[in-house]
């Protein structure tokens, strides 16, 4: 019988060992990056939009049409992210299976476009939950054999997903309540505005192909004007010349660098889904808390000014009247 067990699980390995890796390519590099933290280097992963790359404007490439036409599982996320898409797969005959990764999630609709819906769901972690779920069961259904590796790998995934939710949670609350106003180039942060209580105020819509006209930038300049707004952020793909401007315009800081569409590179601490999340909230917090405290030492400051004024008026006063007495004394000798 020992023997028998014995046989079986070498038989195993050696399966394991020979079997073929599949290619799951997702569309972008956050989506990647929650399908390696499952399926590890168990297959070939690959985004179709790199690192650093916009897939609101991404215009498919000969390399594109390729990891399409080869893929096993394309994972998209749909919700008009990556309007190209459809096309590139239908044009290149793949027969890969098509995993859309937000269904599931709780979908916030367009406050500017009737019938639209936003697609930046991942910004809200517990939506990320749904993503690694429905990740996790495309990968099972197409390898079954491995069902014990990726469910272990799942499991710690949502941990680390739950654990970053309540992070934030926990975070955003050290921010006083009438500086929870975040200004970015694009309305990517809804989700996260909405889960997190804060204000989400974007210079253009959910697409970067939006531009901004004059109506934007007084709206913003309102924005920041009627709540004393600290710190605005800019964004890692997006140009950020017209942020720049509108704080300078309006005299307040850029908070950082907050990452949206892409995670960061290797170089940065965003270089992941669970990191970048992470990112984004020290860097609002600490923009948004260090204001403040900048704001309350200068108020502080400024009122311990105020009392030395106020000394040196007296000790000036007191010099004044004494000169004038000894005068006056020399006077009537």
């Amino acid at each position: 019988m020992k023997k028998y067990i014995l046989a079986i699980l070498v038989l195993s390995t050696l399966t394991s060992f020979g079997q073929e890796k599949l290619n799951i390519i997702s569309s972008a590099s956050i989506f990647n990056d929650m399908a390696e933290n499952i399926i590890k280097d168990k297959h070939h992963l690959e985004a179709i939009v790199p690192i650093g790359g916009d897939p609101h404007l991404h215009t498919p490439t000969p390399r594109d049409a390729k990891l399409v036409t080869e893929a096993d599982l394309i994972l998209v996320n749909g919700l008009s992210f990556e309007g190209w898409i459809n096309e590139l797969i239908a044009n290149s005959g793949s027969k890969a299976k098509v995993v859309t990764i937000t269904e599931g999630v709780n979908k916030l609709s367009s406050d500017k476009f009737a019938n639209s819906t936003d697609p930046h769901a991942w910004m809200d972690a517990s939506n990320g939950l749904v993503y690694a779920d429905n990740i996790y069961k495309s990968i099972v259904e197409l390898d079954p054999a491995n069902e014990a590796f990726y469910t272990e790998n799942h499991t710690v995934y949502r941990k680390e997903i739950e654990d970053l939710d309540n992070y934030i949670t926990n975070e955003i609350r050290k921010i006083p309540l009438d500086q929870r106003v975040l200004i970015t180039s694009h309305d990517a942060f809804a989700y996260y505005g909405q889960r997190y209580g804060i204000r989400v105020e974007a210079l253009v819509g959910i697409s970067t192909e939006a531009q901004a006209g004059t109506d934007d930038m007084m709206r913003i300049k309102k924005v920041i004007n009627e709540n004393k707004v600290p710190a605005i952020f800019v964004e890692s793909t997006i140009n950020p010349k017209l942020i720049n401007q509108i704080a300078k315009d309006n005299n307040v800081i850029i908070g950082g660098e907050l990452f949206a569409d892409s995670i960061g590179d290797e170089e940065s601490d965003a270089f992941g889904y669970v990191e970048m999340l992470n990112h984004n909230t020290q860097t609002i917090v600490g923009a948004m808390t260090k204001s403040k405290d900048i704001e309350s030492a200068q108020s502080h400051n400024h009122g311990d000014q105020n009392n030395n004024n106020i000394w040196l008026y007296l000790i000036a006063g007191l010099l004044l009247v004494g000169g004038f007495v000894l005068a006056f004394l020399k006077l009537n000798k």
